[in-house]
């Protein structure tokens, strides 16, 4: 399948570094394994015919060059502050993107779609800019759609316009509004206003209010600013209201003539209710239960377990088709802001039928797997299931009852805490079990990043009032690692029917682009190879990791992975070391994971419900053959498009989170201008350092002019420079330098909250100055243990730590993302 090559070829072949390879060169520096070469080889014809890549007549492979587009191309453009830009395009090409300068702008906003006449740039090849060849330079003709026409701001009246100061960096300038006494809208106002003219050179925008939402600076307008900034959703219509309704009175009258009849009356469904013991573990303030455990010891492998995942059968209530289909296709996810939840499904069913609550039967779609003392999977199956979950427990309880804590776990319940035997031994055989399974991910090369995470705390108005260190208890990983596995059991199923399945896809990073952090990997006193495999990656995490250089290094690894998606392509999950990967463990809030659900019921149908399951390749085969002609069997091509709209939805919809936590957190740090706080240096440039604070985790900028440094005895100033062998941002006259993972105390000079920027400076820079710059941690260029050298560019991996990795639920709780999303759980 030549979709499974087809994204990280075309990285490959965009990166500044490419020269130009033959098929098998592509091959090894895309680390093609020897029996997918021909299908690979294969894929590269097929992406020539289709005009993706071209090659020459010696066998080289290239992108096609602007020259060749036909004078226009269609992209994404971005804006520059000083007015100029760059437009992204669609399709791929070998010179990137398109620079427009400012006279070629025209009335284009970042982010909007946009048509460009493409030129040849005769002015910049003259003078030998970029490398000497074809130079492109590009006119935007035609604005075929607009990322947003309505923006957020406060209202302000100069003389007697009024403005609106909009909210972020798209729109930098104030908008003119004429119909603010119409809307009795006043100063100091947040508006929704919708663009009716929009800025062109020295022209500014003007626009009409559509919606007054209330005094600029409460958390509750800003909440509802934030909705309509990033187009989240709004109430649900009356049909899907409805539906959600009908469906749980069905699910009542089912449960009524289950408890007459027995599970006579529910065909096709085993009852466990009695023979395994449910236990659910969720953060306190979870509402939507979506997954829930039993475990027992297995009988036929000793020391091993055997393991259930159970999920809520979201699938059994929303047909393919019906209005609450359609709308939960449409939203794709839930949205997680501070203290609001926009859920992808009604409450009637995320937070009712479809909730694995405790004591109370619930339709489940499960995962069973057997391991061994290792942690090995031996065994795999699923099945559609009734449960009853026994105890619901919230992780810091859990945790509490592992370590033999009673009274601590008392502390943390959120149902009368009553702790039987059964109980805490389940408990214990599960943290085993997750530790064993921890074990051997770990040696197959799972990448686990030690990030800080701090959890913010509010008042009753919901302004923020302080943060705490977020837990680290291990029973989030514990639930993680049962997630993972289930989600891999449903992935295999379907790659051994060759089915299409819509997969969560984490390719590997693209070879040579790991120029950050090899920058953070030298401050740390490492080197790493150009094109780094995941042992060698691993290898340097578990290295720096309880170190001062570990969030550096870490973030730098982060920033080096490639984005995970939605796909149906067969690739597995780089950072998680699978093979096969895909979301099934969370369909009340992911609309992936019910497409998945979807197909497995089909599944289900055709195999009694998982007792008749295929015996051989041949038998897995035909049933793949029959699963393709079901209706909820999607074909690639729809997969892709409903993968694609849903990883667009998950990063606006934790741009959206991010832009609100980040705003709010910035309304506290305005009452603690010129305090000083503890940070970390994150990243440098010629500009400056960025500081991520340790107590609020958010970041600000230090410009170098307000770096401290030595003035000179001409009183010269500070010539502050990255030094190329370091990567460190340094003073030429004073020595004093800056570089990632340095340890630093600043103070807050400047906020400026509808941007969400932070100024900082830097107060403690006598520490900084030559001779009296302080090793990182006490560490050497001759590594810092674990097999780690210098010299040889690989490691031995001593092993990880427990993750530090929080549960995906995230169900209404505010924290910050970690490793690769919280979402690939």
């Amino acid at each position: 399948m030549a979709l499974r090559f087809k994204s990280r070829l075309l990285a490959h072949l965009s990166h500044d570094d490419y020269v130009g390879e033959r098929d098998q060169a592509l091959a090894e520096s895309l680390k093609i394994d020897d029996e997918s070469r021909d299908e690979f080889f294969a894929a590269l014809k097929t992406f020539v015919r289709e005009g993706l890549i071209t090659v020459n007549p010696s066998g080289f492979y290239q992108l096609p060059s602007l020259g060749e587009a036909g004078g226009e191309i269609e992209g994404t453009f971005r804006k520059a502050l000083r007015g100029f830009g760059f437009v992204e395009p669609f399709k791929k090409f070998r010179e990137g993107s398109v620079f427009i300068p400012e006279d070629g702008v025209g009335d284009a906003l970042t982010g909007d779609t946009v048509v460009v006449k493409v030129v040849r740039d005769h002015k910049r090849e003259r003078y030998g800019g970029g490398g000497g060849g074809p130079q492109f330079i590009g006119n935007i003709l035609d604005i075929s759609k607009r990322k947003r026409s309505n923006f957020t701001g406060t209202l302000s009246k100069r003389g007697s316009q009024w403005v609106v100061h909009p909210d972020g960096k798209e729109l930098t300038q104030p908008i003119i509004v004429r119909d603010a006494e119409a809307k009795n809208a006043k100063a100091d106002d947040k508006v929704v206003i919708e663009i009716t003219q929009y800025p062109e050179g020295s022209m500014l925008a003007e626009g009409v209010i559509v919606k007054v939402l209330g005094e600029a600076g409460r958390p509750d307008v800003e909440t509802e600013a934030t909705i309509a900034a990033y187009n989240l959703p709004g109430e649900f219509a009356d049909d899907c209201i409805q539906q959600a309704r009908d469906a749980a009175e069905v699910f009542k009258q089912e449960i009524a003539a289950y408890e007459k009849d027995g599970p006579s009356a529910l065909p096709g469904r085993n009852d466990v209710t009695t023979s395994e013991y449910v236990i659910t573990i969720d953060p306190p303030d979870a509402k939507d239960y979506d997954d829930a455990i039993s475990i027992r010891p297995s009988q036929k492998y000793p020391g091993g377990w055997d393991l259930a995942v159970h999920i809520a059968d979201v699938s059994h209530y929303i047909p393919r088709g019906s209005p609450l289909d359609i709308e939960a296709a449409d939203r794709a996810n839930s949205v997680y802001l501070p203290r609001f939840v926009i859920p992808m499904l009604p409450e009637v069913l995320s937070n009712g039928i479809c909730s694995l609550q405790e004591a109370v039967p619930r339709y489940c779609k499960s995962a069973y797997m057997t391991y061994d003392r290792d942690g090995n999977i031996k065994g795999e199956g699923v099945a559609q299931v009734l449960i009853k979950s026994t105890k619901r427990l919230t992780y810091l309880e859990a945790q509490a009852l592992i370590d033999g804590n009673i009274e601590e776990a008392k502390k943390h319940a959120k149902t009368p805490p009553e702790y039987t035997e059964k109980l805490i031994a389940t408990l214990q055989e599960m943290n085993r079990c997750a530790k064993a399974i921890q074990g051997r991910r770990q040696r197959n090369g799972m990448i686990s990043l030690e990030l800080p995470d701090c959890v913010l705390v509010y008042d009753e108005s919901g302004k923020v009032v302080d943060a705490d260190k977020e837990d680290d208890a291990f029973t989030h990983t514990l639930i993680e690692m049962f997630m993972v596995e289930a989600n891999e059991v449903l992935a295999r199923l379907f790659e051994k029917m060759n089915v299409p399945l819509l997969r969560r896809i984490h390719p590997e990073p693209i070879p040579g682009d790991v120029e950050e952090l090899r920058k953070a990997s030298m401050v740390a006193g490492f080197r790493i190879p150009k094109n780094p495999t995941r042992e060698e990656l691993q290898g340097l995490v578990n290295s720096t990791r309880g170190t001062p250089a570990a969030r550096a290094v870490h973030m730098a690894v982060l920033r080096t992975l490639t984005k995970a998606e939605y796909s149906p392509a067969l690739v597995g999950h780089f950072a998680l070391a699978s093979s096969a990967y895909a979301h099934f463990t969370s369909p009340i809030r992911r609309y992936a994971d019910l497409t998945v659900h979807r197909a497995l019921a089909q599944y289900l149908k055709l195999t009694d419900n998982g007792k008749n399951r295929p015996r051989d390749d041949k038998e897995w085969g035909a049933l793949g053959r029959k699963m393709a002609d079901k209706p909820d069997c999607l074909d690639e091509s729809e997969l892709v498009e409903i993968g694609r709209h849903a990883t667009v939805r998950e990063v606006n919809a934790a741009d959206a989170e991010t832009s609100l936590r980040k705003f709010l957190v910035l309304q506290l740090l305005e009452t603690k201008i010129g305090e000083e706080f503890n940070g970390v240096v994150t990243g440098v440039s010629p500009r400056g350092a960025f500081v991520q604070i340790d107590k609020y985790m958010i970041d600000g900028f230090v410009k170098s002019e307000d770096l401290p440094g030595d003035v000179t005895r001409d009183n010269l100033r500070p010539m502050w420079k990255i030094d190329p062998r370091s990567g460190a941002l340094v003073d030429e006259r004073s020595g004093r330098s800056y570089n990632m993972g340095d340890s630093v105390k600043v103070s807050i000079v400047r906020i400026d909250l509808p941007r969400r920027q932070l100024d900082l400076v830097v107060t403690d820079g006598e520490s900084r100055a030559q001779g009296k710059r302080k090793e990182l941690g006490g560490l050497t260029l001759g590594g810092i243990g674990g097999g780690l050298s210098k010299s040889s560019g690989s490691w031995n991996s001593p092993g990880m730590t427990g993750s530090q990795r929080r549960s995906a639920k995230s169900k209404g709780r505010d924290k910050r993302k970690g490793n690769h999303r919280r979402d690939d759980k």
